[in-house]
């Protein structure tokens, strides 16, 4: 199933790096991304689509991304949301 995840990170060089990782030890692949920069640069706010295949795993990989140092806060967009996030994914992907 589908999830979107919005996490808070600073904006330190390999902080995203980092992240990635987390995801590609777990074989869980980002199907779209969506990076923006909060307006004083020290921090930025990411939507990240992902695939996860049993629902006990969502909040296993809520708990790991939390604690990683320089991620100020990680949460799943509601299921509500979901369509609303998707068509804000892909329209922040048409702008480039």
């Amino acid at each position: 199933m589908h999830e979107i995840l919005i996490c808070k990170m600073k904006n330190k060089v390999g902080v995203l790096n980092r992240f990635t990782g987390l995801l590609t030890r777990r074989n869980i692949n980002i199907e779209s991304a969506s990076i923006n920069s909060t307006p004083d640069n020290k921090a930025v706010v990411a939507k990240f689509k992902i695939r996860i295949a049993e629902s006990h795993e969502r909040e296993h990989l809520k708990r790991v991304i939390s604690k990683q140092i320089d991620v100020l806060s990680a949460e799943w967009c509601d299921p509500e949301k979901n369509k609303e996030s998707d068509h804000t994914l892909l329209s922040d992907i048409e702008k480039y």
